[in-house]
């Protein structure tokens, strides 16, 4: 189906490794952000939404570029989005697994010096069948910042903390 409204075009920058070379390529692109941002090749519909939250308000970010080595067995941690200019690392959960609860406590402990936030489709689904712990509740325990259903604006800013 053809529209005949203009489209909205956005200069967006997109940072992505190189596999041959391991070196990091900047690219910015003029784009009608409904069609271009579906071929980036986000996981999900919810990656794709919290990308275009970052477009449209300008921020600078990479997505899965940086990964992160943690133990007891040698694994590596690939964070969803890093916002390069406030310096933070978001993960977009729908689904919050035993695996992923493990994975980040892990992490966090490794490498305390990041500062990782999740952003949950719904903060409130409990971790298990049966839990009172929410996924929200979890993040808290664990000293997570989070936010359900986008990020928030005060994350945008280079100044938070």
């Amino acid at each position: 189906m053809r529209s005949d409204t203009p489209t909205d075009k956005r200069t967006y920058e997109h940072r992505k490794t190189i596999p041959e070379t391991g070196k990091l390529r900047s690219k910015k692109t003029t784009f009608n952000r409904n069609s271009v941002l579906k071929k980036a090749g986000y996981r999900s519909q919810f990656e794709l939404n919290l990308a275009r939250i970052l477009t449209d308000n300008g921020v600078s970010f990479e997505y899965e570029t940086i990964k992160f080595q943690y133990i007891p067995q040698p694994r590596n941690y690939t964070p969803d989005f890093y916002l390069t200019e406030s310096n933070i690392y978001v993960e977009a959960k729908g689904h919050l697994t035993k695996d992923d609860r493990v994975k980040m406590i892990l992490v966090k402990k490794q490498h305390p010096e990041l500062d990782i936030r999740f952003v949950f489709v719904r903060a409130h689904n409990k971790i298990y069948k049966g839990s009172k712990t929410t996924y929200g509740a979890w993040a808290e325990k664990n000293g997570f910042k989070w936010a359900e259903g986008s990020i928030p604006e005060e994350w945008l800013k280079d100044d938070d903390d």
